[in-house]
């Protein structure tokens, strides 16, 4: 008998990138809330992690980055002993070095987040504002001139992958084989994403971006623009000058990302809108919920389903005891559906005020592409409600497989421009 199959249902299920893909993920979360919210829980290659389902606890680990450490054994849940190998897995080790932003602990954490969030300030997305505004209404009208088409594909995946495309400075002609890469990094586990075992796929994605942005920022370095690959090749940190390692883990970083939060926060936010036809009518007559409506759009999905913290020291979290060097998993989705915080959490609503949703993170490690990911949404959404009259499903919704990434591969529509009056 596998390891596998001789674990509890629920483990089994929170580790399966096809269960976080079509099973009810909400319904085991919404349980371990009500029963045990700090639940100790096994994996396939038998190492075990606390997990966290309530709103507080993944709140905690958000808000003490000493005590829960994200690299001392990385930021994210491995699939299999191969992903929790630092020998074989490129990702763990890099991870453990603290080459990447998000699995990177303090002080240098602090120091390296400065370095990077000239790009993201409010007035570097003011300039970039008009950009968005014009790639959103020329992403809409393409829409509205197919007719029918795959909002995923067509519109919300390029949404994002334009703009840090643009943002780094990309050449056209590489952006197809960023994104391939991108999505084969991020979802290994997805058959349609994956190429070989995780292990292989990964590490694939992840030295094919990582040599590619090397390339680039060397060229740069010697003759910097105004673009993120040329503040990667000149940043220092702590009077330092980045790795080349560390320039090209952090370029992945910017390029999967980038991509993830926009792209499938925008999906599940149209297609709650085309279910719940009120909603629909409600931001059509208030504009004004174009300034909520982002981050319900992101509670509601929750495009980063956890992360994965180390402890440092023994504590006491929630009635458990643990023990310095224990896995916690902070299942962020999980915390976005809190009986206790958010009123009605099962329902869409896109004035909810007050959100704290931990969709971005929190403290330390709130999300650095933050204002630029509810821009998008923003101007995005500003863009459907002035062209778009009518838009409805013409298939099924297809979810990608991964445990990391709570994303779509498919959403085919059927959409019909709003008339233009002639004066």
């Amino acid at each position: 008998m596998s390891a596998k199959a001789t674990l509890p249902q629920d483990d089994r299920d929170l580790i399966d990138p096809h269960f976080h893909a079509n099973g009810d993920l909400h319904g085991l979360w919404a349980r371990h809330r009500r029963e045990a919210p700090v639940r100790w829980t096994q994996t396939p290659y038998g190492h075990g992690y606390w997990s966290l389902t309530s709103y507080e606890r993944v709140r905690d680990v958000y808000l003490d980055p000493v005590a829960f450490s994200s690299q001392r054994n990385g930021a994210t849940l491995p699939l299999d002993a191969q992903m929790a190998d630092p020998a074989q897995s490129q990702t763990l080790r890099l991870a453990m070095q603290g080459a990447m932003l998000p699995q990177n602990d303090p002080p240098r954490h602090g120091l390296m987040r400065r370095a990077f969030q000239r790009h993201f300030m409010p007035k570097a997305l003011q300039e970039l504002e008009p950009f968005v505004a014009g790639l959103a209404t020329d992403l809409i009208g393409g829409m509205l001139d197919k007719g029918e088409c795959d909002f995923v594909s067509d519109v919300a995946a390029r949404l994002p992958s334009t703009v840090i495309f643009e943002v780094m400075q990309i050449p056209r002609e590489d952006w197809d084989f960023l994104f391939e890469m991108a999505n084969r990094g991020s979802a290994p586990a997805d058959p349609d994403y994956g190429n070989g075992s995780v292990l292989e796929s990964r590490n694939q994605a992840v030295k094919a971006v990582i040599g590619y942005i090397l390339d680039l920022a060397r060229r740069r370095r010697a003759d910097p623009g105004d673009d993120l690959i040329s503040m990667l090749a000149t940043a220092t940190v702590d009077g330092k000058q980045l790795t080349d390692e560390e320039v090209g883990y952090n370029g992945f970083m910017f390029v999967a990302a980038g991509q993830e939060t926009t792209r499938n926060s925008l999906t599940a936010g149209i297609s709650e809108l085309i279910r719940d036809q009120a909603q629909m009518q409600r931001l059509r007559a208030n504009p004004d919920l174009l300034q909520t409506l982002p981050d319900e759009f992101v509670r509601w999905r929750s495009p980063l389903t956890h992360v994965l913290r180390t402890a440092t020291s023994d504590m006491v979290l929630g009635g458990q005891q643990i023990r310095e060097g224990d896995w916690l998993v902070a299942w962020i989705g999980s915390a976005n559906r809190d009986e206790t915080v958010f009123a009605d959490p099962y329902r869409f609503d896109i004035g909810r005020k007050p959100n704290p949703h931990l969709g971005f993170g929190a403290a330390d490690h709130f999300c650095l592409g933050a204002l630029l990911a509810r821009l998008q949404l923003r101007r995005i959404m500003t863009a459907f409600i002035a062209h778009v009259d009518e838009i409805e499903l013409t298939g099924a919704i297809e979810n990608v497989a991964s445990h990391q990434f709570s994303g779509f591969k498919s959403m085919p529509v059927r959409v019909k421009a709003r008339s233009r009056v002639i004066a």
